[in-house]
């Protein structure tokens, strides 16, 4: 089965690795995913040097089900970008598929943007440039430490891919240290800028999924795929979601005439069925959707385990955003919209935090209560709906709910797609 087309024009770093170590910085930004490029937009309009750090190359693909849902198409509407989402050749979903097992409705949703990570985040990080930020890929940032705190400054190590670096007598790498006044970390569910773990702890649930995706052209699946090509070719504007006892599958056409194929799944069963495009066709079998099994040959992406909390979210002039902050299971696209609202709070902050570096503190104070509410409230649908995902039999009965009682279906679907 043949896999992505031609990728996105690459993007180039703005300075040098050498340039991005000499520099004084006020907010270095540490991951250019969705949470990351908002926040380095938002600082940068609002006058700030920022810095925005990638370790890899762009394009890249991340493992995501790539809805954007209304919140998230609103802020990404105050950010400017709506018209190059547009002139990507995102897809716009109005009906949402939902399959257990046996039981399937569709109903109309407020409308989704279905995008590939690849091309959203390569829009956000050209805007973060023309913001004004600062661009530094193939490189990683490591929080020393000590959190290396000099004076009203935090010291954060570089190690560039590309290039020659300084060592020490016996040879070894010695990275250098950039400063900034402020520090974000948006390195996703690993949180990997943060070195010592056990600083910033995490609590994984103890059932938790994995995240996997996979991205196929739809002519491919005309031939490998048959009966799946004849629901997306009918449906372009359509969701799907299918779920099993072992985990469940959204897919969805994206732009590049791709299919998204996006799953949650139970890693114990992913060993047994003897991978993941294996499981991934049981859980469409389970949904009376026959597969040739060529998902198997497929080019997967696989995230380590989905639904986590981190304990600590911020320190003086140090904060976690988006899946740093921790994870719920993908629900149509809700991760984005929690992230794009982490930036605009937070950018505020880091302003006054600037101006003003004795209210490092009470910005610490700030970010805990925001993110104390933005779980208690925000998240408490996804963590309703990955619960009743987990027991098919009583999925099956929420789903004859919502399609019985159109008030809570209205209910359930604003609170998770609008």
């Amino acid at each position: 089965m043949s896999s992505l087309k031609e990728p996105l024009d690459s993007l180039s770093s703005t300075l040098g690795y050498e340039s991005a170590i000499d520099c004084i910085w006020d907010v270095i930004i540490v991951g250019a995913g969705v949470a990351g490029c908002a926040t380095a937009i938002l600082a940068a309009k609002s006058g700030l040097k920022v810095l925005l750090v990638e370790s890899k190359s762009f394009p890249r693909e991340k493992v995501c089900g790539g809805c954007l849902n209304v919140r998230a198409q609103d802020a990404l509407e105050r950010l400017g970008v709506e018209h190059d989402l547009r002139a990507a050749g995102s897809v716009r979903l109005s009906e949402l598929h939902v399959q257990v097992k046996g039981v399937g409705h569709i109903w109309p949703i407020p409308s989704l943007l279905s995008i590939r990570r690849s091309t959203l985040d390569a829009i956000l990080v050209r805007r973060a440039i023309k913001s004004g930020a600062d661009f530094l890929q193939n490189t990683t940032a490591v929080l020393p430490a000590d959190h290396g705190q000099v004076l009203d400054r935090l010291e954060v190590e570089l190690r560039s891919s590309e290039g020659s670096h300084p060592s020490d007598p016996s040879g070894q790498f010695k990275p250098k240290a950039a400063q900034a006044r402020c520090l974000v970390i948006a390195a996703g569910l690993n949180r990997s800028a943060l070195r010592l773990q056990r600083d910033w702890p995490s609590v994984i649930a103890p059932d938790s999924r994995i995240g996997v995706q996979s991205l196929v052209s739809l002519e491919s699946l005309a031939e490998s795929e048959p009966e799946l090509h004849r629901m997306l070719q009918s449906d372009r504007g359509r969701l799907h979601m299918l779920s099993s006892h072992h985990g469940y599958v959204g897919i969805c056409l994206t732009d590049g005439e791709l299919i998204d194929l996006a799953a949650a799944l139970d890693p114990k069963r992913v060993s047994s069925a003897g991978g993941i495009g294996q499981a991934v066709c049981e859980i469409l079998g389970d949904c009376g959707i026959k597969t040739q099994q060529s998902f198997a040959d497929c080019h997967w992406m696989a995230t380590s385990l989905l639904t986590r909390t981190s304990k600590v979210v911020a320190k003086p002039g140090i904060f976690l955003v988006g899946d740093a902050l921790g994870y719920i299971e993908p629900f149509t696209g809700e991760g984005m919209s929690w992230a794009l609202d982490n930036a605009e709070t937070l950018a505020p902050n880091l302003v006054r935090i600037v101006q003003d570096p004795r209210t490092k503190t009470q910005a610490v104070r700030d970010w805990e209560v925001y993110v104390q509410k933005q779980r208690r409230f925000r998240h408490r649908v996804c963590r309703w709906v990955a619960k009743q995902a987990r027991h098919p039999t009583r999925s099956q009965w929420v789903v004859q709910a919502c399609h019985w009682i159109p008030g809570f279906r209205t209910r359930i679907l604003k609170k998770a797609v609008q």
